[in-house]
């Protein structure tokens, strides 16, 4: 058995363990055993299972915490140019941002602190 048949055995093994199911149709490519794993349909002979291990599972709780600190640091940019900024329309535009911002900001803290 070559390494890289190895390999993909011990990923499947893995990506079993982690849910992924056996199909019992074989790959119309390569008539490999097929899992399907997340709802996508993968090949074991011939894929690269490990670039499905290594991919990150995307959580709201990181897209929210990401946002929060780009509000913020977009608020904070947003409160120094306003100081200096003598066109009021220019300045109604930052404070309306900075108004939205702070609206965001709250909804995320509201649903962090219902889940």
């Amino acid at each position: 058995m070559s390494n890289r048949s190895r390999d993909n055995m011990q990923f499947t093994v893995e990506l079993m363990r982690r849910g992924a199911v056996m199909l019992k149709e074989p790959c119309p490519i390569c008539n490999g055993v097929q899992i399907k794993y997340k709802g996508k349909t993968h090949c074991t002979a011939h894929e690269d299972l490990s670039r499905i291990l290594s991919e990150k599972e995307v959580t709201y709780g990181d897209v929210a915490a990401s946002l929060k600190d780009m509000l913020l640091s977009k608020m904070k940019e947003s409160m120094a140019l306003l100081e200096i900024e003598k066109d009021p329309v220019k300045q109604d535009q930052l404070i309306t941002f900075m108004a939205k911002s702070v609206d965001l900001l709250n909804k995320l803290e509201a649903a962090a602190k219902g889940s």
